[in-house]
């Protein structure tokens, strides 16, 4: 959505909740859920599906049930000696494992062999919206499927959940914690993406408080709950890999500084002039990522 539309859709939202808060909170939160398009907008985002194809046509693709529909597993095979290793990809918001073919394969040259996932709403999966708990139903419906990964690579949201899954309280998450997390370009706090989105587009305080009230309806939890920093925190055994560029200006580099504030099993990896999205295929990022899973 252009800032344009933005400011006019928050303009329409803000005028809802003068006279009716609720109506406006639940207009706001099923904006901020709405993934996007399937069929990419961009020419350049074309391209790179086309250029994609070859190496997604060497994966096997398996539909995984979850509570709101299907999701797409693509599980690629090693390239070279088998090592026995299996690891899991998490692409980020409104990309696809198509998106990610530099990384996949950088893996499966060491020997692993890899599922990548597409997140509820992306790539070959169901629907047109997600949530953090239907990302996390996603990743736990692959872990169940294959049997456990011996690491999590995940990028910006994928990273986010990833983080959660594995160290979210038992109490609200199935928690599966690999033997190694690594986090690419992550934010670290749902406060500051709802920050950052109702700053986007100009939301009143009115519509920014109800946007939070129907955050917890819908999730069950106050938006404050999702701080994955804390969550890894809690998980000091499992070693995590934070890569991040500090001129991302999707994600700022705060969210990497605060994970490695989680504890000593987090190192932080600056990738400086990568910005969001061009470090997830960067050979220096998947050299660094080669050499943390070892």
């Amino acid at each position: 959505m252009s800032s344009y539309l933005a400011k006019l859709a928050g303009q329409a939202i803000n005028l809802t909740g003068v006279v009716a808060p609720r109506v406006a909170g639940r207009m706001a939160f099923g904006l901020f859920s709405v993934a996007r398009p399937p069929v990419p907008a961009s020419a350049k985002a074309r391209k790179l599906l086309r250029s994609s194809e070859t190496r997604m046509g060497q994966a096997q693709k398996l539909m995984l049930g979850v509570p709101h529909g299907h999701v797409a597993s693509h599980h690629f095979p090693p390239i070279g000696t088998p090592r026995g290793k299996r690891y899991l990809i998490v692409h980020g918001w409104g990309s696809r494992i198509d998106y990610m073919q530099a990384l996949v394969t950088g893996l499966r040259e060491t020997g692993a062999e890899i599922v990548g996932l597409d997140l509820p709403g992306h790539g070959g999966s169901s629907g047109r919206t997600m949530t953090v708990p239907m990302a996390i139903d996603a990743i736990d419906a692959a872990w169940r499927q294959y049997g456990g990964f011996d690491a999590i690579i995940g990028h910006s949201f994928g990273g986010f959940v990833a983080a959660m899954v594995a160290g979210g309280p038992a109490d609200w998450v199935r928690r599966h914690t690999p033997a190694k997390l690594v986090l690419i370009a992550a934010p670290v706090a749902a406060r500051h993406v709802f920050d950052g989105y109702a700053g986007m587009m100009g939301f009143s305080g009115r519509v920014r408080r109800a946007l939070d009230d129907q955050a917890r309806a819908t999730i069950g939890k106050p938006v404050e709950f999702f701080a994955a920093d804390t969550m890894l925190a809690d998980i000091p055994e499992t070693p995590v890999l934070v890569l991040h560029a500090e001129d991302d200006k999707e994600v700022g580099a705060g969210a990497a500084r605060r994970y490695g504030r989680a504890g000593g099993h987090v190192r932080v990896h600056w990738a400086n002039g990568l910005g969001h999205r061009r470090i997830v295929n960067s050979p220096e990022v998947i050299d660094a990522i080669k050499t943390f899973l070892g």
